[in-house]
């Protein structure tokens, strides 16, 4: 699970990692890389393979990736005013231990924001209260605001719905001095009313990013629904933790305001624009989606050191020898403090050879790397299916076919990234020793609920 010794280990990878060069197997001609400390381009790409043989059926790979700016560069910009919504789940379910941390973690929030910030406050059940509004925090607000939080009290149903739209419609509601605009959710359960399900909870806070907000959705327990808590994070760009434990959310919220802070872009998009005769067919990673033959791939905020991937597959013209343009990769954002957007651009291209040698030469790691990493995770979501269903001898199954997707690519991985492949190797394995040992459902849910968050981990969520 995502505690904070896990995020403050994951802030310091990504940090060393946004300094350095990424380490390719062919020339530049046909793969992009990035400086990230020199202030230059953050973005990069390549299909898995530079070199394809003339006359196979051209579908390959195709990887993406933002190394946001570390070190000097980053530090040069100033950390941006924060608009946040913490909206906490005070169902019937909550009471006991689960109540009187999420008070706890409550008050150490609003002491590590900032004056400047503005913070809202809002507990659901049956219906939605609020606890703080909008609230500018300043020397004579922030005891006002714990005193909020005092408040929170567990009884009643799980209005997830309600809960979530006041606080995106807080957040939301900043001014543009405040471009980072982020939903904390605290929940242990299921919802159960309003609309409950996973879609419409997601197209909630996907239309939340229309007001640049995002959801950092929080499981607590064994009981809540991870498809629904993923699908606030994944259709707003966020982020979800999995924490079994309530005495781990202090140390959460206190390690998600310290992201915040070092946020260096808002409103955050990929778009790829394929060359003529190349016809992007799916967006792999999650959140990806192709529109009018593009491929978009909503970030919201970026964070100093940020490591980022988008897979995706293609097909590419193979009828004769040459070199041939693949795609225009264009990564568009907003500056703290600044009004108009930037973009980055990055030419993708490749080439077609009648040596296969050289084509199986032309493999690229980070790329592969980045196949790997994904048919680990859908493997490592298709074990938490199984396992949520009592399916043992299954799980087992997609735990295996996640350790030799990740074996694999981490045989073949830049170091950055293999440090990460090896961090998911490990936890593939504790949660794959976990649902073997299980001698109870609850425990077996443990490892399910676990499996999914790493599965979301590992596609940036």
């Amino acid at each position: 699970m995502r505690n904070e010794a896990w995020l403050s280990a994951m802030v310091g990878l990504l940090v060393a990692c946004g300094s350095g060069e990424v380490v390719v197997a062919q020339p530049s001609r046909t793969v992009v890389t990035v400086g990230s400390d020199s202030g230059g381009t953050w973005v990069g790409g390549a299909p898995v393979r530079t070199d394809i043989v003339v006359g196979a059926d051209g579908e390959t790979f195709v990887g993406v990736w933002i190394d946001a700016p570390s070190g000097a560069s980053a530090q040069a910009l100033r950390r941006p005013p924060m608009s946040l919504s913490l909206v906490v789940d005070t169902s019937g379910s909550m009471a006991g231990p689960k109540i009187q941390n999420a008070r706890l973690a409550a008050q150490s929030f609003l002491e590590n924001v900032a004056d400047g910030d503005i913070v809202s406050v809002f507990a659901f059940a049956n219906g939605v209260s609020p606890l703080a509004p909008p609230t500018v925090v300043g020397p004579a607000t922030r005891n006002r605001l714990m005193q909020s939080v005092s408040l929170l009290r567990a009884g009643g149903g799980t209005n997830l719905h309600g809960g979530v739209d006041a606080a995106i419609a807080s957040a939301g509601s900043a001014p543009a001095t405040h471009p980072v605009r982020r939903v904390v959710l605290i929940s242990d359960g299921h919802a159960n009313i309003g609309p409950s399900d996973p879609g419409t909870l997601g197209i909630l806070a996907a239309q939340g990013t229309e007001r640049a907000v995002q959801v950092s959705a929080i499981g607590v327990g064994l009981d809540y629904d991870e498809n629904t808590l993923g699908s606030l994070a994944v259709q707003s760009s966020g982020r979800l933790y999995h924490l079994e434990q309530p005495f781990q959310l202090a140390s959460i919220l206190e390690s998600e305001v310290r992201l915040l802070a070092s946020t260096i872009a808002t409103e955050a998009v990929i778009e790829i624009v394929p060359a003529p005769g190349v016809t992007i067919l799916e967006g792999v990673s999650r959140g990806a989606e192709v529109v009018r033959g593009r491929l978009r791939v909503p970030l919201g905020s970026v964070f100093a050191g940020q490591r980022r991937d988008v897979l995706f597959k293609a097909r590419v013209d193979t009828s004769a020898p040459g070199a041939r343009a693949l795609a225009t990769a264009n990564l568009v954002f907003r500056a703290p403090g600044s009004d108009a957007p930037r973009t980055q651009s990055a030419p993708l291209r490749y080439a077609v050879t009648a040596d296969a040698r050289a084509a199986a030469r032309s493999e690229q790691p980070r790329v592969r790397s980045m196949v790997s990493t994904y048919r680990a995770a859908e493997a490592q979501r298709l074990a938490a299916v199984a396992l949520n269903e009592g399916n043992r001898a299954e799980a087992e199954r997609q735990f295996e076919e996640a350790d030799r997707a990740l074996s694999a690519g981490e045989a073949v991985a830049p170091a950055p990234q293999r440090v990460f492949l090896q961090q998911q190797r490990q936890r593939n394995s504790a949660n794959r020793r976990r649902a073997q040992e299980a001698a109870s459902p609850a425990e077996a849910r443990g490892a399910a609920l676990d499996s999914y968050d790493a599965a979301l981990e590992a596609e940036g969520y």
